[in-house]
């Protein structure tokens, strides 16, 4: 009995031992590169950090980057009609639309065209469609306020600026002839007009001298012999520059510098030195000298019943006084 134990404890012995001296596989080592293959990636599963979210749809891009941006509705409803009717804000009558200039809208109005007031006046006479708290002013209260100022500053200001104030917009002849009254407005202010023709022409002109003769002509300053000129009807010569009878062997600048005393009376002479020690001006409408005594500048001539500022009206000198200086 003692030795079949024996031997069964050896072979337990040889079969630890049988196991114990199997081949022991090494384990791999991790490759050196960072590559990764897809046999390793295959049973891993997926994070939130390597999952591919879908990118979102480009918003396609509108014609009109700058246009405002609506939604189509459902159950638009109907535009009102354009207005029929206005108030002037000046005479406070309802009229209807084409008795009111027309509007234009500042940016893109001026390719447009003709309008019915200069462009750079449609915002303060016309109906603008965003301010309709705002009332434009009628035809007719515009060519009143024309006649107010012919009659008031003169004819020379009468297309400056509309009713808006401190506006100092030029109206041209065409606006003016538009508006103004036909009638005894149009005659004075076409009469004014050619007062004013005579005066700021160049060359201007001129007057016959002869006693029993009244024409008048525009002298020719390219003829030959010219300052003398000659009266068309009755032969009159006379001098376009002195506009007196034609001085025979002497100049201009000698005539005047001769005869400038004895044109003059001497109370005249008097007032036109005191005139200019006391800084006198002369009228931009009529050319009457006029002294200031105080006040404001605002100035009231007494001659052609005109108005006028004094800060821009012209001296004048008194070896010429014919000439206004500025």
């Amino acid at each position: 009995m003692a030795r079949t134990k024996a031997t069964a404890r050896v072979a337990t012995a040889s079969r630890r031992t049988t196991r114990s001296s199997a081949p022991v596989t090494a384990p791999v080592p991790a490759p050196s590169s960072t590559r990764v293959l897809r046999s390793q990636t295959a049973a891993t599963p997926p994070t939130p950090d390597n999952i591919t979210k879908p990118r979102p749809k480009a918003r396609r891009r509108r014609l009109d980057p700058w246009a405002t941006k609506k939604k189509p509705k459902s159950n638009p409803k109907p535009r009102a009609p354009p207005p029929t009717h206005f108030t002037c804000r000046i005479c406070i009558e309802e009229q209807t639309t084409d008795q009111f200039p027309r509007w234009a809208t500042p940016k893109r109005g001026r390719r447009f065209g003709p309008w019915d007031v200069p462009f750079a006046c449609v915002t303060h006479l016309a109906r603008s469609p965003n301010k309709h708290k705002v009332d434009p002013v009628c035809n007719s209260c515009i060519g009143k306020a024309m006649v107010a100022r012919l009659d008031r500053l003169g004819a020379r200001q009468v297309g400056s600026g509309c009713l808006e104030p401190g506006c100092q917009n030029d109206w041209s002849w065409e606006f003016i002839m538009k508006y103004i009254p036909v009638g005894e407005p149009l005659e004075k202010y076409n009469l004014a007009m050619f007062e004013v023709w005579k005066h700021d022409s160049t060359p201007k002109p001129v007057t016959c001298l002869a006693s029993d003769c009244n024409g008048i002509g525009l002298p020719d300053i390219q003829a030959p012999g010219y300052p003398q000129i000659s009266c068309n009807s009755c032969s009159f010569r006379s001098c376009a520059q002195c506009l007196v009878p034609w001085h025979k062997g002497l100049t201009c600048a000698e005539f005047a510098s001769k005869d400038v005393d004895e044109k003059m009376s001497d109370p005249e002479k008097d007032t036109l030195k005191l005139m200019q020690t006391k800084d006198g001006k002369r009228c931009p409408n009529c050319f009457l000298v006029i002294m200031k005594d105080g006040g404001c500048d605002s100035m009231y001539c007494l001659g052609c019943q005109k108005y006028f500022n004094w800060a821009t009206a012209g001296t004048f000198c008194y070896l010429y006084p014919h000439l206004t200086l500025h």
